[in-house]
């Protein structure tokens, strides 16, 4: 039987055991064997089916805690209306599309 889906898996976690605080001096705690082995829990098939990995560096609160000036829903509409475009140009269709 088959069932049809459309989804997307988004996962996350931390790149090493304890408070994932490596690369940060800081809070960084863990021996690199204990990263290696943490590391090694999921390696293999899972991974393997993930199409896209993005490393995310740590943030320091300051930067986080500064004003922001967003974008406007106006200039995002346009950019996303645009992107759609040079996609249908491409290839005919969306992303979305092509899974269906």
């Amino acid at each position: 039987m088959t069932f049809p889906v459309q989804f997307m898996l988004v996962a996350a976690m931390n790149p090493s055991p304890g408070s994932g605080g490596f690369g940060d001096v800081e809070r960084g705690r863990a021996s690199a064997a204990a990263i290696r082995k943490y590391l090694n829990k999921i390696s293999g098939p899972p991974l393997d089916r993930i199409d896209i990995h993005v490393e995310v560096p740590v943030v320091k609160h300051e930067t986080l805690l500064r004003p922001y000036v967003a974008e406007s829903s106006a200039d995002v509409r346009a950019r996303v209306l645009k992107t759609r475009q040079i996609q249908n140009e491409r290839h005919l269709q969306v992303n979305r599309q092509a899974w269906g």
